[in-house]
């Protein structure tokens, strides 16, 4: 496994060579402000936690926010089977908002929000991309990545893996990460377009 290389606010993914530039602004959540549903705003002066406070209709809010870089919706196609991609991340926000991102493929999703409850659906389930955070309660991202990497089931120690952290020390938490084996790393807030161009590196659509 090769380890994930990475660049500030964003990252390249290394599974392979065609990896294009990722957008150097980050989506801010301030643009969806204005359309959301009032809410108590999240705490203040804890990095590690930018989306932390956010409810599934703020969530959909600041995508719609994305619009101008998004790209169409994904349709199933006949005769092609979806791809399954397990989120694990302990804010049931930012699971619904990495979906909202990802539309642009027609995925499959299974959501785990803990790492532990992350094992124990690879231990039933097929997966073929793992979405993960760093930052949960109980096992870390680069901690779960490593029991990954470690299995003896051969399709589950080789699936991709995408680490993220809000984490104000980035680069120790980067550095954590491709010592476990992850295959890319980004940095929160992350933008449509930066984590589609990571994961359309890392796990190709499927041929037809």
């Amino acid at each position: 496994m090769k380890p994930a290389t990475v660049v500030p606010e964003a990252a390249t993914a290394t599974s392979s060579p065609r990896t294009p530039s990722a957008p150097s602004e980050p989506l801010r959540p301030s643009a969806a402000s204005s359309t959301a549903p009032a809410r108590t705003p999240a705490p203040v002066g804890d990095p590690t936690r930018p989306f932390g406070g956010l409810n599934s209709e703020t969530a959909k809010a600041f995508a719609a926010a994305a619009t101008p870089e998004t790209r169409p919706f994904a349709r199933p196609e006949a005769g092609v089977q979806p791809q399954r991609v397990l989120l694990v991340d302990d804010s049931r926000s930012i699971r619904t908002l990495l979906k909202i991102y990802l539309m642009a493929r027609s995925f499959e999703y299974i959501e785990a929000e803990s790492a532990e409850a992350g094992l124990t659906v690879l231990e039933s389930q097929p997966v073929d991309l793992i979405l993960t955070d760093f930052h949960m309660d109980g096992m870390n991202g680069a901690d779960f990545a490593a029991t990954v990497r470690a299995s003896r089931d051969l399709k589950v120690s080789k699936i991709p893996i995408l680490m993220m952290t809000g984490d104000a020390n980035a680069a120790e938490v980067r550095n954590r990460g491709q010592k476990a084996g992850i295959n890319a790393f980004v940095r929160k807030p992350v933008s449509c377009a930066q984590l589609m161009t990571l994961v359309d590196t890392i796990l190709p659509p499927p041929k037809k």
